[in-house]
């Protein structure tokens, strides 16, 4: 099974569509800050997340969550505004922001991997430039832009990550605030 959640207008051939908001097509409607979702155990080969996931409010619990209903080897496909774009601060329901190194937290053993009691592991995390209008084609002409992105803002769009939850997850009895890593 594939999910899209947060569908939004984008309902998807072939995915599980689910959304908060009654008006759009979907398949199911839930509020995906309230937990656990209404989704099997274990269920989906692949959870698609196009621009959702900073909307949110709790994103280690989000990330626990999904961890829940992937099989072992599913993939978690994240799509979030670069916190270097317009993107990012024009929507005010915008609640969080995303660099390529964000789910770095829940991925392999790190500094801050008591955050959430799952692991992941990050199969990819790409900066990625639109060519939606002339601005975005012509800015994509600039030389250099994967190092001008550190002094100036608008050189990528949006991040998109693949995650996949593992095969053999050992992560499953980590605890929040384990201390692990501090």
């Amino acid at each position: 099974m594939k999910i899209n959640l947060g569908c939004g207008r984008r309902y998807l051939p072939g995915y599980l569509n689910c959304d908060v908001v009654p008006e759009v097509k979907a398949d199911r409607h839930f509020d995906l800050d309230i937990f656990p979702y209404p989704l099997e155990t274990g269920s989906a080969d692949e959870i698609l997340m196009d621009n959702v996931l900073e909307h949110l409010g709790d994103i280690p619990r989000v990330l626990t969550e999904l961890h829940r209903v992937l099989k072992p080897g599913g993939v978690l496909r994240i799509i979030v505004p670069y916190a270097k774009a317009d993107w990012a601060y024009q929507d005010p329901t915008h609640r969080h922001y995303f660099t390529e190194r964000s789910m770095d937290y829940f991925a392999g053993e790190g500094r801050y991997d008591f955050y959430a009691p799952v692991r992941y592991e990050l199969r990819r995390a790409e900066l990625v430039a639109h060519r939606t209008n002339w601005m975005h084609r012509v800015r994509n002409l600039l030389p250099f832009r994967s190092v001008l992105r550190y002094f100036l803002f608008n050189m990528y769009d949006v991040v998109e990550f693949d995650l996949a939850k593992p095969e053999a997850d050992g992560a499953a009895g980590r605890g929040l605030g384990s201390g692990r890593g501090s």
